[in-house]
């Protein structure tokens, strides 16, 4: 049985550094630099891509080469005592991706919302309480309020969920064609 390769080596790194960059430092490492010293935090920053971050990379990329199959396959195939850590990646995966869909959502909404300024003057209000339905009193209400079943949340959500997930079967059955 072949195993399926990359189109180009630019895809795969790109796929790659997507991974590993992700939301969490394009948003919050500006402001992590500014915090904590400008230029100064980027020596620790680096230290710690060098001697961790690229050759833990390293490291899966050479096990999933090795295993030929997913996490939990590959991990196993060094030991079985190992393929628990694989059926964690893809648990953290799965968390990781329901976060970014959330957020995509969000972003999909806005874009709707902004061709006719739905926000208003008052975004802080358009969203705890028109968008997201929660009370006045956000702050100081019960954690478990969550307002009901928000439609302008759901949708978005939905059609996040739903076109990724059509595309993919559509290019799994035209794949499975050829």
């Amino acid at each position: 049985m072949e195993r399926e390769q990359w189109g180009s080596r630019v895809g795969f790194i790109l796929a790659a550094s997507g991974s590993a960059i992700g939301l969490g430092n394009i948003w919050r490492f500006p402001y992590v630099a500014y915090e904590n010293g400008g230029g100064a935090f980027l020596i620790p920053y680096f230290f710690a891509l060098l001697t961790a971050g690229i050759p833990i990379l390293l490291l899966e990329f050479g096990i999933g080469r090795l295993g030929g199959g997913s996490a939990p396959y590959s991990l196993r195939s060094l030991s079985k005592r190992f393929e628990w850590l694989g059926w964690l990646q893809s648990l953290i995966c799965f968390v990781i991706t329901t976060y970014y869909v959330a957020v995509i959502a969000w972003a999909f909404a806005y874009f709707f919302y902004s061709f006719n300024l739905a926000w208003g003057d008052d975004t802080q209000a358009f969203l705890f309480g028109t968008h997201l339905g929660l009370p006045d009193d956000v702050v100081t209400a019960s954690g478990w309020n969550f307002g009901g079943i928000q439609w302008r949340v759901l949708l978005p959500l939905l059609a996040v969920w739903v076109l990724p997930t059509m595309c993919c079967t559509k290019a799994l059955k035209k794949g499975s064609k050829s």
